[in-house]
């Protein structure tokens, strides 16, 4: 067998970036970093182990002793249609096993989406480097490393983040948006012969092309967001208003309660013979009457919704003898923060603050509304803490509860929230009747958008 050693260690060489860079992908789309575990390691010399197949000259193989083709994978790892698609459900079955993802759209979308970023990032490189005139080896190595990297920067900004959101979604339209762009570069390096020239001469038409397709499935992501807060939207009113009409069911009954009493305070005034004796009757048929002052609150609100998650969570803590003290005083459906969010920030505080307390406590609700903010916040009895514990606890996965493997992700998606709406996690001690009592919530600022 005749082998020239350079191009072989060259050929190695690339298929291992290229088998980096896919499986940076993967990682990137399917974890964490804070979640990241040492099987994950597991899954690069497989994927190197796909592409070597994708990449196998089995033709030349029997004639001339080449084992890789040499060249036109800049782009695409693979130079035909069967092999591309070889790739693709091995990496979606390779993810499935290696990575844990149980359900099926998850795992297709999250594929789909790999390899739309995989493209993308090679093809914007080869746009660079062609834009810098090189060739040959500065080019085939240069498009692998410039992927890699940028890659890698983009894994420390949220775009993953948003991208992982898309797929865990896993609705027909996203399915649909994270294919397109694969099947866009398999169908466009298909006709161009999965020759790299051929493509380049046909730059100016491709990147219009690809904008056009981008614009489009942004416009459909931008619908199945809107669907999905509808559909978020109906799924807490079908759950909390029937817990405010309780509420407001309950202040009628005393309603009839209070005019019976107001017609037996009117006969003893009436028929007292002295002032003294009216005021100990009124005394009396007084007792009990007061609204109590969260409920009081939570009539006022503008929210529906939210006035059933707080009475639905006063419920839950009278059970167990604790107090839930609420002041309401925000307008929430006219802060730019949508409902959706608001219920998800104060459900996961007050859940928090309650399973921190014990019987006997008083948890607090404060919120308030300034001219530029808007300000929610939960305290409860606690020891004091740094604030480096405080925001220890806003790490996905980390928690001061004994169930370790269910706990976490509460304050970390509040901090998802704040960040997204572009506003501040508050967190401070502070003594109330001579206890500490540590402080979780947020603020948002109404001048942003």
């Amino acid at each position: 067998m005749v082998t020239n050693m350079p191009d072989i260690v060259i050929n190695i060489l690339q298929l291992c970036l290229d088998a980096a860079v896919l499986t940076l992908c993967c990682l990137a789309l399917f974890r964490e970093r804070y979640t990241l575990q040492k099987s994950d390691i597991l899954l690069f010399p497989l994927i190197l182990m796909s592409c070597v197949v994708a990449r196998t000259d089995y033709v030349a193989v029997g004639q001339e002793g080449r084992l890789f083709m040499q060249k036109g994978f800049e782009i695409s790892l693979s130079n035909n249609i069967f092999t591309s698609c070889f790739l693709i459900i091995a990496v979606l079955m390779l993810a499935s096993m290696f990575l844990k993802i149980q359900d099926g759209k998850t795992a297709f979308c999250g594929t789909m989406m790999v390899f739309s970023v995989y493209f993308l990032t090679r093809f914007f490189s080869v746009i660079f480097l062609t834009l810098c005139g090189a060739n040959d080896i500065v080019m085939q190595f240069g498009v692998r490393l410039l992927a890699f990297i940028l890659i890698a920067v983009l894994i420390f900004t949220s775009v993953f983040y948003h991208l992982r959101q898309l797929i865990q979604a896993g609705s027909f339209l996203v399915c649909i948006t994270t294919a397109s762009i694969t099947v866009f570069f398999v169908t466009v390096l298909s006709l161009a012969s999965f020759e790299t020239d051929k493509f380049v001469t046909h730059l100016p038409m491709i990147v219009i092309l690809l904008l056009a397709l981008m614009l489009i499935d942004s416009i459909l992501l931008f619908l199945n967001w809107r669907w999905e807060q509808e559909r978020k939207q109906i799924r807490m009113i079908e759950q909390y208003v029937p817990v405010v009409e309780e509420l407001i069911s309950q202040v009628r009954a005393r309603q009839h309660e209070f005019n019976n009493r107001l017609l037996a305070i009117e006969v003893a005034v009436s028929s007292a013979a002295t002032l003294e004796e009216a005021q100990n009757s009124i005394s009396e048929l007084t007792k009990g009457l007061a609204i109590n002052s969260g409920e009081s609150a939570l009539l006022s609100c503008d929210s529906k919704i939210i006035s059933g998650v707080i009475f639905g969570k006063m419920k839950q803590a009278e059970m167990i003898g604790i107090q839930l003290d609420a002041e309401l005083h925000i307008l929430f459906r006219k802060t730019r923060v949508p409902e959706t969010a608001w219920v998800e920030i104060i459900g996961i505080l007050l859940d928090n603050a309650v399973e921190a307390s014990g019987k006997g406590d008083t948890v607090y609700l404060r919120s308030r509304q300034g001219k530029q903010h808007s300000e929610v916040c939960v305290s409860n009895p606690y020891p004091a803490m740094s604030n480096m514990e405080f925001m220890s606890l806003f790490k996905k996965g980390l928690t001061t509860k004994a169930e370790q493997a269910s706990h976490g992700y509460g304050l970390y998606n509040v901090l998802r929230i704040v960040e997204r709406y572009h506003g501040k996690v508050i967190t401070r001690n502070e003594q109330i009747e001579g206890s500490n009592y540590v402080v979780f919530g947020v603020v948002f600022y109404n001048n942003q958008a």
